[in-house]
């Protein structure tokens, strides 16, 4: 897992810190946030929606990874070109079920959020809210920054996940 660490790091994230499967927390609530408090969820988009799988189905898959990497940066763009690469990284390397979930912030400019069709639809993951992972707290348990922010203006802690086998 070292390698996959060094990478983002290298990438220029933050942090890269190593879970187990009981160290990322689900919450039914963050789904709720999904679905009431995100502009996209209605709009049926590509980036959204857990594509028809339950809550307690989303658990038990993350649950099957030994080694969950918590990837941590400032820039939704390149947190979303990291958590591809390390996933790339990890399957090339044998890891044949490594997967991201991670909103997408792939294309600096989302041609969906145009009405267009999206570019790079191989590269969609899903959302971490959607699929009930109480980041917040996941973060914190790790002693990794994540807050609520008071103004626009404040720095964003963001987050993807690479899943491991």
């Amino acid at each position: 897992m070292d390698r996959y660490i060094s990478q983002g790091k290298q990438m220029g994230l933050s942090n890269v810190a190593l879970l187990g499967p009981e160290q990322v927390f689900f919450d039914p609530r963050a789904v709720l946030k999904c679905r009431w408090g995100c502009e996209d969820y209605f709009n049926r988009s590509i980036k959204c929606g857990p594509r028809g799988l339950s809550q307690d189905e989303c658990i038990e898959m993350v649950r099957r990874y030994q080694n969950i990497l918590l990837l941590h940066g400032h820039d939704a763009h390149l947190l979303s070109k990291a958590v591809l690469a390390v996933e790339r990284s990890a399957f090339l390397d044998g890891h044949y079920f490594a997967f991201g979930i991670r909103y997408c912030k792939i294309c600096k400019v989302c041609a969906v959020d145009q009405g267009q069709p999206c570019p790079q639809p191989d590269k969609v993951r899903p959302c971490d809210q959607a699929m009930g992972i109480d980041v917040y707290r996941t973060a914190r348990e790790k002693g990794l920054p994540c807050q609520v922010l008071q103004s626009k203006d404040e720095v964003q802690n963001r987050y993807g996940f690479v899943l491991i086998d």
